[in-house]
């Protein structure tokens, strides 16, 4: 009963708007430190955004050892980037429960993302009709250096990995602190063209990506865009590419598209395989971070800086 007065406040303030973070924090205030964590309140948020309002626990019995895959699948979808400990804590199973029904729902995690495990006929089709005509496209008309394209990645705070090492016979190997499964991070929308970074910016803790923050960005990014590079506004005009999550194709987003007079290429679903953000930039991210340990959101900032700082001009 306690659990269910704190789910009717998650749904109020979610309507309202509220961060899960700010969420967490009233209710905190208001009922005693503790009563309440972040994750869950981000946990429950992430299933209303699926369409699920129902507040009612499962009912007792044997431990669950099932999960609704609609549910779950809705539920990845509405946050792509949650581990498989998140998602098992939230759905009160195993991280090999999940694991079984994530594969159920032909999820497999890739860049970071869950995706599906494998592409139908249409799927791959659809994959070879928008490469056939971007590249039919760049030869009749050269887009290549017209494009911008972005997205968005979480940065951890502790980037070390457990690793093999090569050592003599009875040398013991040395050790590497465990990451906590629920560790700090940060996420980080970046824009960017063959020129090089136009845009990027940090989301505060405790935020997402909505149509609204998406909408916002793409207003900042081109106004940068005019700055930077003024010949493509002026004269080529920019032409976007992105992928397909939900803040990139709703309405909202759509009608600010074409008031900023932005041309979208077309992008095949579930293919981060074909987006040079996920592929090329973060990829190269990833390996600058590695072995990386931050302790605050600005170290975290900073160390971005001295990642785009450090590319060649070859490497947009």
């Amino acid at each position: 009963m306690e659990n269910l007065k704190y789910r009717v406040i998650y749904e109020y303030e979610f309507h309202r708007g509220t961060s899960a973070a700010e969420t967490a924090r009233r209710i905190n205030d208001v009922y005693g430190g503790g009563v309440t964590k972040e994750n869950t309140v981000r946990f429950w948020f992430q299933r209303f955004r699926s369409g699920n309002f129902d507040l009612r626990n499962k009912p007792r019995g044997r431990p669950d050892t099932k999960v609704d895959n609609e549910e779950l699948k809705a539920i990845v979808e509405a946050d792509p980037s949650q581990t498989t400990p998140e998602l098992a804590a939230g759905c009160g199973v195993s991280d090999k429960i999940v694991l079984i029904h994530l594969k159920q729902t032909g999820k497999v995690k890739k860049l970071e993302r869950w995706v599906p495990h494998e592409l139908s006929e249409t799927n791959r089709q659809t994959r070879v009709d928008c490469c056939v005509t971007l590249l039919n496209r760049h030869n009749n008309e050269g887009i290549l250096n017209r494009i911008i394209t972005c997205d968005e990645k979480w940065i951890l705070y502790d980037n070390r990995k457990r690793s093999s090492q090569w050592l003599n016979p009875g040398e013991p190997a040395k050790s590497c602190p465990k990451r906590k499964l629920t560790q700090k991070k940060l996420l980080v929308s970046v824009w960017w063209t063959s020129a090089g970074v136009v845009h990027y910016s940090f989301l505060k803790s405790g935020l997402t990506i909505t149509a609204d923050v998406y909408c916002q960005q793409l207003q900042v990014m081109m106004e940068k865009l005019a700055a930077k590079q003024p010949r493509l506004i002026n004269r080529s005009r920019p032409l976007l590419l992105h992928d397909n999550a939900r803040p990139h194709t709703a309405q909202q987003t759509a009608t600010k598209l074409g008031e900023l007079q932005l041309e979208c290429l077309r992008h095949p679903p579930y293919s981060p395989d074909l987006a040079p953000t996920d592929y090329h930039f973060f990829r190269n991210l990833d390996n600058f971070l590695q072995g990386k340990k931050f302790n605050s959101d600005g170290a975290v900032q900073t160390a971005f800086k001295d990642f785009i700082d450090s590319r060649p001009n070859s490497f947009f």
